[in-house]
């Protein structure tokens, strides 16, 4: 004979002459099924909370690109789907400092105070103006290279503002003082990234 049957006898033995522990196992098994469906339905009514919970923030009117000025509108949304660095208000005149699609939330990352070619530059870049009169079309966001005379000045920058011929490129701080100096000999020349 195998042991599951014989094992299996033994237990129906044990519990036809002691019913008792047959039921307080049973009522164990329902408390504990019990408490678990309380668990998750206070799971469901605290996500319903949190849903229900809302705040408006600012969202872009239309689709921006770096530099032009924000339009937008206020939209309320559940507190767990706004980003931690949402904001709520915007100063007059507030530019974007990088493409914002329609209906995104703003966040902080996105927009710059109007205060100048540095107001799009990155905290801790420095902004410096470069002429070169061979580039045309050049556009706020755009990757570039700073070289002169076949040297590269600063690996990494990113044009923040134009005018006129004269592009304001926010280079690193250890880059910066290079560049200077070749814009103001007129040797400094734009590089485009892809």
């Amino acid at each position: 004979m195998t042991v599951a049957p014989m094992l299996g006898a033994r237990v129906r033995l044990f519990l036809a002459r002691r019913p008792w522990v047959y039921w307080c196992a049973a009522a164990a098994l329902a408390v504990a099924v019990g408490l678990a469906t309380l668990q998750q339905l206070e799971a469901v009514d605290e996500a319903r909370r949190r849903w229900a919970d809302r705040r408006a923030v600012v969202v872009a009117a239309h689709d921006h690109r770096a530099g032009d000025e924000l339009v937008w509108r206020t939209v309320e949304f559940p507190l767990v789907a706004i980003p931690p660095s949402a904001i709520d208000e915007v100063a007059p005149g507030t530019i974007a400092r990088q493409r914002i699609g329609t209906g995104e939330v703003v966040v902080t990352a996105d927009v710059t105070a109007p205060a100048g070619p540095a107001a799009g530059a990155e905290p801790g870049t420095v902004v410096v103006p470069v002429a070169d009169p061979l580039v045309r079309d050049l556009r706020v966001g755009l990757p570039v290279q700073i070289v002169a005379d076949g040297v590269v000045l600063a690996d990494e920058a990113t044009i923040v503002a134009v005018h006129d011929d004269v592009a304001y490129v926010a280079a690193s701080a250890d880059d910066a003082p290079i560049v200077a100096a070749a814009a103001r000999t007129g040797t400094a020349s734009i590089l485009f990234l892809p």
